[in-house]
C-alpha cells in the first residue's frame, strides 16, 4: 500500500534481485507474513526484493546501497512532459534502460530522437531527413 512499516523479523532479510527465497504479505489487520518459496537448506541466505533493481536511485536513497547484479540500469532521462506521441513510441519509465553490455533500450533512442526532432527548427529537421 506504499506505507513504510517497521517489521523487526522482516528487516533481517537481505535484498535479492535475480532470485529470492521469501515471499511476504500483510493481512487485513496489518500482520506481516513471510514464507519460503521452496525448501531452503540450512545456512542459506534468505532474500526478498526491496525494490526494482533497475532503479538504483531508489535503493540508494532508501536503503543506502546500489544493487550491481541487474543486467540494466534505469535511465534518468525523463522528459518533463509525457505526451501521447511518446506513449505511442513505447515510452514507459521501466523500459528506459542502459544495459551493462553498453546497449541502450530502443525506447531511450526513440524518446531522445523525438525530443531532438520536436525541439529543432523545421529546416534542421529537413536536413536530417536527407
Amino acid at each position: 500500500d506504499g506505507d513504510m512499516k517497521i517489521v523487526p523479523m522482516g528487516d533481517m532479510f537481505n535484498h535479492g534481485s535475480d532470485y529470492t527465497e521469501i515471499e511476504t504479505s500483510y493481512d487485513e489487520n496489518g500482520n506481516y507474513y513471510a514464507y519460503t518459496t521452496y525448501d531452503v537448506p540450512a545456512g542459506s541466505p534468505l532474500r526478498i526484493s526491496y525494490a526494482d533493481p533497475t532503479n538504483p536511485s531508489f535503493l540508494f536513497a532508501r536503503y543506502g546501497f546500489l544493487d550491481e547484479t541487474p543486467p540494466a540500469t534505469f535511465c534518468k532521462l525523463i522528459p518533463p512532459h509525457i505526451n501521447k506521441d511518446m506513449e505511442q513510441l513505447g515510452y514507459a519509465e521501466n523500459r528506459m534502460l542502459f544495459y551493462k553490455t553498453g546497449d541502450i533500450s530502443d525506447e531511450v533512442w526513440d524518446i531522445l530522437l523525438y525530443q531532438h526532432l520536436s525541439s529543432t527548427k523545421i529546416s534542421d529537421r529537413r536536413e536530417l531527413m536527407r
